[in-house]
């Protein structure tokens, strides 16, 4: 193990670390001890006024850096993983979405809702949320569908680079970076084609209410939107109307709905449900993406690539190995034949739960921020064994266990002190058509937290760029 002095406190490189953090990272941050300019650029960073309003004062104190070559097989990986999700209907339950809904433990109404405007294909499109262990990425969950955050992302890497001392150390090393803005463009502009020969008209719709609840993410879309030429109007599911069979926000016609409202977000919602209709019927207006994603974003599909009679009879052997490389150890703990689990190994499946509870997470299969997750090393015999209990119970039927990914940390000079220290990186990483599509990464001081989310007020955010391979 070899490592670099800053500031008195010996910094370790180790090998998998190296493998995580790659030579470009060690460079910088050896860069930013010996230049302050290059370590307070985080600081200096002159952003659009609305993304900088919304995420100014969440910035990490300097971006992350990945290989290009590596960013690209992932990205591989991911598509295929997609893929597979997407094909799971037709292996295992004859392409019955609502059968395959009741597999993964889904509550019947929320299932009847995810199946409207089913027949719609699923673009390949999403977002995951990965670990990098030093030896590759892993994934926590896949994102599916249009209602993933950090699109706007690249704002952050131009601003970096309009940093001189950050400027000179990017064409030094080369560094890049995938905007994931022109890719989701293209995406909304092939759904348009459908309907309108013209530059399409897309509105972001979400839930009743959650709008003004997220007002500064989605105002911070719209400005990103502007600038790869695309007209975003904001709204709720309630300011739809339809005139002459398109779908219109506050009478004004609509080519192309960005869908940010989820299907449980309509469950309790009538009105919510009656504009739902209203889009699935309009003619003249696309829907980008179905609700149908949600069956391939629940964790609980994931567990399905790790069950051994899925495994056995359902995928291939490169399959097997594409879920092994990516995908840490999944299962679904929920009760009887309902979910395809015999009891007998399901009572197997708990036992071994209690006995590695150290390096388990248990995991709500449909759900966002972290929440409703229980960490295995957080809690105690009697706290896990409580929770194992309720979720094999036949309480929520979704409920997963997955391994606990141990990401290598990165390390992050203070701007100010230039003191090291050591965060949690959860990378979000896009996936469209073409692979990898960009990304951008949350990142938490260990001592803050388990969970790395913005409902945790210690988490800051940051952008990535590529190395050369």
């Amino acid at each position: 193990m070899n490592g670099t002095l800053l500031n008195g406190n010996l910094v370790k490189f180790s090998p998998v670390k190296e493998a995580a953090a790659n030579g470009a990272t060690r460079g910088y941050v050896t860069a930013c001890h010996d230049d302050s300019a290059l370590r307070r650029a985080a600081r200096n960073l002159q952003l659009p006024d609305v993304y900088g309003a919304s995420y100014g004062g969440l910035q990490l104190d300097r971006p992350m850096l990945v290989t290009e070559a590596e960013a690209s097989r992932f990205g591989d990986d991911l598509r295929a993983l997609l893929d597979l999700l997407v094909d799971l209907p037709g292996r295992l339950v004859g392409g019955d979405l609502a059968a395959f809904c009741t597999r993964i433990g889904m509550h019947p109404d929320l299932a009847e809702l995810v199946t409207k405007g089913a027949e719609q294909p699923l673009p390949r499109y999403g977002r995951a949320d990965a670990y990098h262990d030093g030896e590759g990425f892993r994934v926590l969950e896949l994102n599916v569908g249009s209602e993933v955050g950090g699109i706007d992302t690249a704002q952050l890497n131009r601003a970096y680079l309009e940093v001189p001392a950050f400027a000179e150390f990017a064409a030094a090393h080369d560094l890049t970076f995938v905007d994931p803005l022109p890719r989701v463009a293209d995406l909304l502009r092939s759904a348009g084609a459908a309907v309108t020969d013209a530059e399409p008209t897309v509105a972001l719709i979400e839930c009743n209410g959650g709008l003004a609840a997220h007002e500064h993410v989605f105002a911070a879309i719209q400005e990103a939107m502007a600038t790869v030429g695309i007209r975003l109007l904001l709204g709720e599911l309630d300011d739809l109307g339809s005139r002459g069979g398109k779908v219109t926000l506050r009478d004004e016609p609509v080519d192309v709905i960005l869908r940010y409202f989820v299907a449980g977000e309509l469950v309790s919602d009538a009105s919510g449900r009656r504009a739902l209709e209203l889009i699935l019927d309009a003619e003249g207006t696309a829907l980008f993406t179905p609700l149908s994603a949600a069956a391939f974003a629940s964790k609980a599909a994931l567990g399905l690539l790790h069950d051994p009679a899925v495994r056995s009879s359902g995928l291939s052997s490169t399959e097997r190995a594409l879920v092994d490389r990516i995908v840490p150890w999944t299962r679904m703990l929920s009760p009887g034949v309902e979910s395809g689990t015999d009891p007998g190994d399901l009572d197997e499946l708990v036992e071994r739960c209690r006995s590695e509870r150290e390096d388990l997470v248990v995991k709500p299969g449909t759900g966002y921020g972290g929440v409703g997750t229980v960490v295995g090393h957080d809690v105690s015999d009697d706290e896990w064994a409580a929770v194992l209990h309720d979720a094999t119970a036949g309480g929520r039927g979704d409920l997963v266990v997955q391994r606990r990914v141990r990401p290598a940390t990165e390390t992050v000079l203070d701007a100010d002190t230039g003191e090291p220290s050591e965060w949690v990186a959860n990378w979000g990483l896009f996936v469209d058509p073409d692979g990898h599509a960009g990304g951008f990464v949350r990142a938490l001081r260990p001592e803050h937290g388990a969970i790395v989310s913005y409902s945790n007020k210690e988490t800051r955010g940051t952008c990535v760029f590529t190395t050369p391979s």
